[in-house]
């Protein structure tokens, strides 16, 4: 399977909770990007995570980079909401990075089933 390769700016705060939430599930340190594309996943079978989305766009100083390797698959599923949400909320840019920084906030909240291996 291809792998596509991306990258999202988080705030600060966000960014350093998921370095410690990514560990604490048990990805490890070289983790980061399964445990992204896994909280992806989670954000996108939620009831009306377009909401989300929405929310993540007021999301300020957003300075540290992040890389992704994601599944082309879900790449391409994120391409069909991007332009869905697009329809939902016109006023809402970079909808992709919102997508992943709503996905990894909701991650951080929530208790959402992980594949880590101390789970």
């Amino acid at each position: 399977m291809s792998v596509i390769v991306s990258s999202v700016k988080l705030p600060e705060a966000l960014y350093n909770q998921v370095t410690s939430k990514v560990i604490a599930d048990g990805y490890g340190m070289r983790g980061r990007s399964k445990w992204i594309v896994d909280a992806i996943r989670a954000l996108l079978v939620l009831p009306e995570f377009e909401q989300y989305v929405e929310i993540a766009s007021d999301l300020s100083n957003c300075t540290h980079p992040v890389s992704i390797r994601m599944p082309e698959d879900l790449a391409m599923v994120l391409e069909k909401e991007v332009i869905r949400i697009r329809k939902i909320y016109p006023e809402v840019e970079a909808i992709k990075s919102n997508i992943v920084r709503a996905s990894i906030f909701q991650s951080l909240i929530r208790e959402i089933p992980t594949r880590g291996k101390n789970k």
